[in-house]
């Protein structure tokens, strides 16, 4: 592989993505790109795939295992990208966010601007551009899916920066069009609406910090968020749920090397230690293979499982 450490400012060399993954799993990368603006962003996109050099497309990489291999990518990492500058509202109902943003971090934001709107992101790790790429969500109606407006992305085919509106992403559970599309989003336009300003205002923030709160509080108390994992494994095969599964057949706790199916929550996968992607990707497969045997379903993976030579879905 060529040397690309100068290629832009912020490239980190040889990173093993166990020490940067919400999953703690992950072999080394030969490189990370972190472009801070749209010229660098193609300068490295347009260097890569002129080397014919695969690279997959990352945020804070909360939804992934990845294969303990050395890993025959490298990373894109939007964190960086147009961090420092503050989401634009336009004072009434449109708010213009770069893809960057932590979700949880733009929740604050926009309590603390007096928007209303954007409060069930409080409890959900990960970036806007993540988060608009797999429909994050809390709960029905509490999702990108009800919220976002229209999204900004440079296509990787021609290099050039398109807009699309909400109805052309094609959302559902965990999905949107962007799965399908050599893309990568830019930033996000969400429908926001402000808080009037009259004598009630302390009581209406009350109201929204409160329902901040409890988004916080219900997340913890149902997710083993003091263990390492990528969140839900599956996509819920409704009108089945896949914890529920689990308990039915007595797998609650089995474990995989370092994997293990959550006592706390028996639809996340969690590290007990040691857990390779590897072992991730084996209690995956014994879990699909065990509600397959039992209930004649196929369960998809929610989760991002990248393996040696990348993930097989998103082939720049």
């Amino acid at each position: 592989m060529e040397n690309y450490s100068k290629l832009i400012p912020d490239v980190e060399e040889d990173v093993w993505l166990r020490e940067r993954t919400h999953t703690k799993t992950g072999g080394k990368v030969p490189y990370i790109f972190y472009p801070r603006n749209l010229d660098e962003l193609k300068k490295v996109v347009t260097t890569l795939k002129s080397d014919n050099v695969y690279f997959e497309v990352l945020g804070e990489m909360t939804n992934i295992a990845v294969s303990e291999d050395d890993l025959d990518f490298v990373i894109v990492n939007m964190m960086r990208y147009e961090n420092e500058a503050e989401p634009v509202w336009d004072g009434n109902r449109f708010l213009t966010v770069s893809a960057s943003m932590k979700m949880k971090q733009l929740a604050i934001w926009a309590f603390n601007s007096n928007i209303k709107g954007l409060a069930w992101m409080e409890g959900i790790p990960g970036t806007v551009g993540a988060g608009i790429f797999m429909n994050a969500g809390f709960l029905v109606g509490q999702d990108m899916e009800t919220y976002l407006v229209s999204a900004e992305y440079l296509d990787l085919d021609d290099l050039q920066v398109k807009s699309v509106q909400n109805q052309g992403l094609d959302f559902r559970y965990r999905y949107s069009k962007f799965h399908d599309m050599n893309a990568i989003v830019l930033q996000g336009t969400f429908m926001v609406y402000p808080l009037k300003r009259d004598w009630k205002l302390p009581l209406r923030k009350y109201k929204l910090r409160t329902q901040m709160n409890a988004y916080h509080v219900r997340r913890a108390k149902n997710q083993p968020l003091e263990l390492p994992s990528a969140g839900t494994v599956f996509v819920p095969p409704m009108p089945w749920h896949v914890g529920g599964m689990m308990r039915e057949l007595n797998l609650v706790g089995h474990q995989i090397g370092g994997a293990q199916i959550s006592l706390k929550s028996p639809g996340f996968i969690v590290n007990v230690g040691g857990m390779t992607g590897e072992d991730y990707f084996d209690l995956v497969d014994f879990m699909r293979n065990k509600v397959y045997e039992n209930y004649n379903l196929r369960i998809i993976p929610e989760v991002r499982l990248i393996k040696r030579d990348g993930d097989p879905r998103r082939q720049h």
